[in-house]
Formats: C-alpha cells, structure tokens, sequence
C-alpha cells in the first residue's frame, strides 16, 4: 500500500498533483486536441454515416438479363411496358440495351447491383410468368437471380444456368466480350407506349 499523501508534502506528495504542469502546457495540450474540431458544428448522428454514399471500388459492372424473348426489338418494348407496368416507380436504368442471341433476346448494361435488378423486376413485371434469369458481375464477384412475374425469386449458381444461353452472356460476363463490341443495340427508355407495342409485334419473329 502506497504511504504517500498527496496532500502531504512530507510523504512526497505537492498538495497540488497538477502544480507541476505550467497553465501553458495545459492550454497548449487542450489546443491540440481540439484542432479540427468546431464546437459550432451540429453532432454526427447515426443517420449521417448511414446516408454517406459508399466509396466505389472503381471495379467495373456489368448486368446480362437472359430471356426468352425472340428478338431485342420485342424485349425493348416489352420492357417499356414493364415500366409503364410498375406502381413502385422504379424506372429503365440508363445504359440499358436489348441485343439479340441465338436462345433469346437479352438486356444489358454497365449496371450497379440495386440498377440491375430493378431492370429485371421490370422486365419480369411485362413478361409474368415467363420467367428470366438476372446475371450480374463485379469484379470476381457472379451472381445469378431469377425474377417471375415482377418478383424476385430464388439465387442460383451461375454456372446451372449459363450452359442454357449463348456463349456471349458467359463471354460477357467473364469479360472476355466487352458490351461496346456487340454494338449499340436497342434503348428501351425512349419508346412511347405505341412503339412499345408495334415493336412487340414487328419484333415476334426473327428476320
């Protein structure tokens, strides 16, 4: 047990424990810590770190919708129509084309996660129970969704369902394809609601 009082000169102690730090040291010390820091500014809440955007890794993106609809002509309005079809206000993302395939037409684009799969709930919300198959990558990252009826349902290896579509979705997605060689396509998010439909109609069979 320790025999020094610190009230007691006598045993060692000062009677004053911060005596031997000058008034300047403290204020010098106290400067320090608070550099940067505005007493003014209101305090970081919860919601404010949730609400900051998440930093990008800069990893390229890339979102192949495969169905089977006979031509990328039909599939653009058929996604029109989806949207026109959605009550959640979810719109076409930019970026997003129609190609044609040998097993079906396709949508794709350079698409964020949340951007791709809002893309299949629309294309899916026009075709109903004609279900399709949502790929998306990022980086070394696959997954494969599929989407009935507007809805999303269960997650799949990749690999079940890649043997079922034309080489280029595999190509596509493992980045041996790049999008830009495939040319231009269709863009979907022009069409009015009547060249959606003439498009479905011109677009049922292959020429």
């Amino acid at each position: 047990m320790s025999t020094v009082d610190p009230e007691d000169p006598r045993t060692g102690g000062t009677g004053d424990e911060g005596a031997h730090r000058p008034a300047d040291d403290i204020d010098a010390e106290f400067a320090r810590l608070m550099e940067g820091v505005s007493l003014e500014d209101a305090p970081l809440t919860v919601e404010d770190v949730l609400s900051e955007p998440a930093e990008e890794d800069g990893e390229p993106t890339v979102a192949v919708i495969a169905t089977s609809v006979v031509s990328a002509k039909a599939l653009a309005g058929v996604i029109r129509l989806g949207r026109e079809a959605r009550t959640d206000g979810i719109d076409i993302p930019t970026g997003t084309r129609t190609l044609d395939t040998s097993t079906g037409a396709i949508a794709a684009g350079p698409l964020a996660e949340t951007a791709a799969h809002d893309l299949a709930a629309i294309t899916s919300a026009a075709l109903q129970r004609n279900g399709i198959v949502l790929f998306w990558r990022r980086g070394d990252r696959m997954t494969a969704t599929r989407y009935k009826n507007g809805e999303r349902g269960e997650d799949i290896s990749p690999a079940i369902v890649l043997g079922a579509v034309d080489d280029v979705v595999e190509e596509l997605l493992l980045g041996a394809t790049d999008l830009a060689e495939l040319g231009d396509g269709l863009d979907p998010s022009g069409l009015s609601r009547a060249e959606a439909l003439e498009w479905i109609a011109s677009g049922k069979k292959r020429k």
